[in-house]
């Protein structure tokens, strides 16, 4: 209908979830590179998650497009059924025809032979539940004795489970109970953000045949219907698709926000989208921030004052040799870490150092402190032992004095060693659990560790205790999962990393990465020779700051 009046050769925003719309975010590329995994390392159980209209749907549709001849699946999109039903339309499923078994039992042993045939023929099979919040308790105790069907090394039938939050709530249950220790790897999909919102509409213009995207929504419009959709893909398409009808009826090619919101409000009559008048913060504009700000503004402002004034009274007084003396001031000042250039602001790659230019000193007040323990502001120390401090007559302070060279864990009933390198340093690789191993001579190997047992963890060396450049090509909700990926690529002779990020909007996650680059080119290259070895299908280079 209004095609051609914006030069399109389709409709960009339907809700059908074509694979040729594909837009992947970066959450996106998560959930479906988790079950990509789940599909070739056979991992049984694992939880798709997502808010109505957050792209889970499309996920399955993404997955079930790339895989080869190797792999059957049932795909389930409707779990409303008993489980007599649930049997037979799986009986279907499987064997292509219709097929009534006399009994339960029956139809188990005709279905578990079909899957020993197919993993001897080397082949997978895979159930997924779409909509699995609806699943009753009774059904859901059916599928998981169904997970029972194994050898003593491979799970014959791997269950994907994808559904809103409220599943979540329903595995809790004490009936769900046996299912949710099952599941070895879960992800929640989250809202896009703005970016990923900008992202995604440019990406359906574009295939539809926009030749210039923005000049049908401009970034102005886009940031409109981020707002009023809250980044629900489902919901930007619903109001991209009224906005461009809106467009074509009123003979304008350019869709304004007030088009956007003219939108909202016919369409908000179900209350399917966020009401005007509830604002959707953008990132890094809230109020604490903000406040942030300003407390940063106002304590740089009263040290400038200070120093002035010291300077003035220096002049006055003793002249330039006391000028001399209010220049170790200003250097110990500069030492506060919340004055330190961020990782982006460091030279890396032309052969400096990636610590800070500051004195040996500096170098060896950082020495003395274990990871994760940031040095103490030094402003609000007396001037006159400043004055008397020198590098090599520096007085040490008390929290100096009470570092010890290693700090001792007892092992508790699921400790890993990976799992507690992680809590205790902030990061994970091969190169950290062999600096534990020198520490600890009976721990003979690094993935058996005993309930009870004393470990030692030795405080890293300096030029140990990060990197600036590696490569992402996986994140998990759950350290298990990451663990499982770290130990089969550290078996195949990668250098890799698990590292753990708290975000502000989801719960704590864990990044697997590969590699350790001073520079950004060389993450790059390694990147790209992931890629096309096929060891990812995701591999973005993050940056982070040396400690």
């Amino acid at each position: 209908m209004y095609t051609e009046f914006y030069n399109l050769r389709e409709k960009p925003f339907n809700l059908t979830p074509s694979p040729r719309f594909l837009y992947l975010g970066e959450h996106h590329k998560e959930a479906l590179n988790l079950l990509k995994y789940g599909v070739m390392e056979r991992k049984g159980f694992i939880l798709l998650t997502g808010e109505i209209g957050t792209g889970k749907t499309t996920m399955v549709h993404a997955l079930l497009s790339g895989l080869d001849d190797s792999v059957q699946y049932i795909h389930l999109s409707n779990p409303v059924l008993t489980p007599g039903d649930f049997m037979d339309y799986l009986a279907f499923s499987v064997f292509r025809k219709k097929i009534h078994f006399k009994s339960k039992s029956d139809f188990l042993v005709a279905f578990e032979e079909f899957l020993r045939q197919c993993l001897r023929h080397q082949e997978n099979v895979i159930l997924i539940i779409d909509e699995a919040q609806k699943l009753s308790f009774e059904l859901l105790e059916e599928i998981r004795l169904l997970s029972n069907m194994e050898t003593g090394d491979e799970k014959l039938l791997n269950i994907f489970l994808v559904g809103q939050p409220e599943l979540n709530e329903k595995l809790r249950d004490p009936q769900c109970l046996p299912l949710l220790q099952r599941i070895s790897i879960r992800y929640h999909i989250p809202p896009l953000d703005l970016e990923g919102t900008m992202g995604y509409v440019a990406t359906r213009l574009k295939i539809a045949g926009a030749q210039k995207g923005d000049d049908i929504f401009p970034k102005s419009a886009v940031k409109a219907i981020h707002h009023y959709s809250g980044g629900y893909p489902r919901m930007v398409n619903i109001l991209a698709d009224n906005s461009l009808l809106l467009g074509y009826s009123k003979g304008t090619k350019t869709i304004t926000p007030q088009m956007v919101k003219q939108c909202h409000e016919d369409l908000s009559l179900d209350s399917s989208f966020p009401k005007d008048e509830q604002k959707i913060p953008e990132p890094y504009e809230t109020e604490e921030l903000k406040r942030g700000y300003v407390t940063r503004y106002w304590k740089w402002a009263a040290v400038l004052c200070f120093l002035l004034a010291i300077v003035a009274v220096g002049m006055t007084q003793t002249g330039q040799n006391l000028l001399g003396q209010i220049s170790g001031l200003k250097q110990a000042s500069h030492q506060s870490p919340s004055d330190k250039p961020k990782p982006e602001q460091v030279a890396v790659g032309r052969g400096e150092n990636l610590e800070t230019e500051d004195s040996g000193n500096q170098n060896h007040v950082a020495e003395q402190i274990p990871p994760g323990v940031q040095a103490e502001h030094r402003e609000d120390r007396p001037v006159e032992m400043l004055k008397q401090e020198g590098p090599k007559e520096r007085e040490v302070l008390p929290h100096e004095k009470e570092v010890e060279p290693f700090k001792s864990v007892i092992v508790k009933k699921g400790d890993t060693l990976i799992q507690l390198a992680v809590a205790i340093y902030g990061l994970a690789d091969d190169a950290i659990l062999k600096h534990v191993q020198q520490y600890n001579p009976e721990l003979r190997d690094i993935n058996r560790i005993s309930i009870g047992q004393e470990l030692r963890f030795p405080r890293l060396p300096l030029t140990d205790r990060g990197f600036t450049f590696t490569v992402h090509i996986a994140s998990f909700s759950q350290l298990e999962s990451a663990q499982d990926l770290f130990q089969k690529l550290l078996a195949e002779d990668y250098e890799v990393h698990i590292i753990p990020v708290h975000h502000t909007q989801r719960e704590k996650f864990f990044r697997v990465t590969l590699g350790n680059f001073k520079n950004r080119k060389d993450a790059e290259d390694y990147a790209a020779v992931i890629l096309k070895k096929g060891i990812s299908d995701f591999a973005t280079i993050i940056e982070l700051e040396t400690r």
